[in-house]
């Protein structure tokens, strides 16, 4: 959803890069990495056979509340029967058993805003 969202609603400045492709007969592409307008850069990897996938979304610097909001909206479309929750600092929101499901991380850094997501077992 994230990466349909970003192709929607902003401009590529780079076509799909370090692309890899699954080994087997049909050799569709498991991970890339693509530049967007503003700073944005979106990659994701599922390459393993049951690895689950994870995505990072790198942001210009952004007021952690609205990153909260975005999160929970990722999240919300493609909602799971598996209990979600933040943790008391607000940076890391994936299931309250810590086990299967999603896990959304936010990483602020000088220059910028990171969110690394992981879906699966």
């Amino acid at each position: 959803m994230t990466y349909l969202y970003l192709n929607r609603n902003y401009k590529a400045e780079s076509k799909k890069l370090e692309v890899k492709k699954y080994d087997y007969p049909d050799y569709d592409i498991c991970a890339f990495k693509q530049k967007f307008e503003n700073g944005i850069v979106y990659s994701e990897e599922q390459c393993r056979e049951a690895g689950g996938i994870t995505t990072k979304l790198t942001l210009p610097k952004t007021d952690k509340q609205n990153l909260i909001q975005c999160v929970e909206l990722i999240f919300k479309s493609s909602p799971m029967d598996i209990e979600h929750g933040w943790n008391s600092d607000k940076t890391k929101f994936g299931p309250t058993d810590n086990g299967v499901g999603c896990y959304y991380e936010i990483k602020e850094t000088e220059n910028n805003t990171k969110i690394d997501m992981y879906c699966g077992c």
